[in-house]
């Protein structure tokens, strides 16, 4: 499978994701947390998990890397196991509250090892929304162009 045959397979497990009714937002909390890990587990994990599940029921595996840590950002990692034997990974970066960006790239035997050549990567907006971080990565995704 190539990159973008992966990237498209993403996306499209995106819009199955979307279509699902995610959590109301709660209006009283518009404000983001000062501490990243709650942004973390109530909005990013959340939007990954509901993204999981869909991927899971196509035959493809979306895990989140617990060995990844890194203190600086507070941002999770993941390793998406594509159903034809490839991989991918989703590794989310950037300086919280100011950026958050997701790099997709091509995954290799070695988990500490990425392709430069075969990567892309999305600026996303940090919100209190699921809603509008599941259409950012969907958005994002959709508009990349791999060459």
């Amino acid at each position: 499978m190539t990159f973008t045959a992966q990237l498209d397979t993403m996306v499209s497990t995106l819009r199955t994701a979307r279509t699902r009714l995610l959590a109301p937002l709660d209006f009283s909390q518009q404000q983001l947390p000062h501490d990243p890990e709650i942004f973390v587990e109530n909005v990013l994990l959340y939007v990954m998990d509901e993204w999981s599940a869909d991927l899971k029921a196509q035959g493809h595996v979306l895990e989140e890397d617990t060995e990844w840590s890194d203190a600086a950002s507070h941002y999770p990692r993941f390793v998406l196991r594509m159903a034809g034997g490839n991989s991918a990974q989703l590794h989310f970066t950037g300086r919280y509250p100011e950026a958050l960006f997701l790099t997709v790239s091509k995954g290799f035997r070695n988990n500490t090892q990425f392709s430069d050549a075969k990567h892309a990567t999305v600026e996303l907006p940090i919100t209190n929304d699921p809603n509008v971080l599941m259409i950012s990565l969907m958005d994002g995704l959709k508009g990349i162009t791999v060459q």
